[in-house]
């Protein structure tokens, strides 16, 4: 791709990036607004994304990849335990894929669809803080797995998780249960209290 159409392409990430920042129900973002914000033409969207959803499920990524990072920089929560970090990072995440319900079950779809293994990933710099070496990669990679795996499926059907487990994904609260109750998991596993 050249340097033209990958500027284009960044032009419209980022705008559909801050238009979901300003709280705009996805329902009403159109092509064309996302489109104007960039500064290109219409059939420019549909010609690298296909769709607006396309297109606002890798603004959606791009949010929650940034959300991470900025947990993974020593700044932030400076003091904090590692098991807190993980634990407000996932709760984070989260919340941005509970405004988005229609957006998330879609990136979820893909995410699953193609065995795209990357959210999982996120996790590995976490669980290397909080294991300390202790744990070889294949371990640390089947633990991410255990933990985000429940969380993408109570993204991607969060009726049926409700019905199975009592945790109402778009209630805040219980969501931050079940987070704390993953991690928390994982460090009884561990063998720390």
């Amino acid at each position: 791709m050249e340097a033209k159409e990958q500027d284009a392409r960044a032009r419209m990430i980022k705008a559909a990036t801050d238009i979901l920042g300003e709280g705009v129900d996805v329902e009403t973002i159109t092509v064309r607004q996302i489109a104007k914000r960039a500064g290109v033409g219409v059939g420019t969207v549909n010609y690298h994304f296909t769709s607006k959803d396309n297109l606002l499920g890798v603004a959606v990524g791009q949010i929650m990849a940034e959300k991470i990072n900025d947990f993974l920089k020593p700044e932030t929560n400076p003091g904090m335990a590692p098991a807190d970090r993980l634990k407000t990072m996932l709760k984070e995440v989260c919340r941005v894929a509970a405004a988005n319900k229609k957006l998330t079950r879609f990136m979820l779809a893909q995410i699953l669809a193609n065995g795209n293994f990357a959210p999982a990933l996120y996790l590995m710099p976490f669980l290397k803080e909080l294991y300390h070496g202790s744990k070889d990669e294949l371990e640390l990679r089947v633990i991410a797995l255990q933990i985000i795996q429940p969380i993408q499926f109570a993204g991607m059907s969060p009726e049926a998780f409700l019905m199975y487990s009592g945790v109402d994904f778009y209630n805040e609260t219980a969501r931050g249960r079940m987070i704390d109750s993953l991690v928390d998991h994982l460090l009884n596993a561990k063998g720390e209290d």
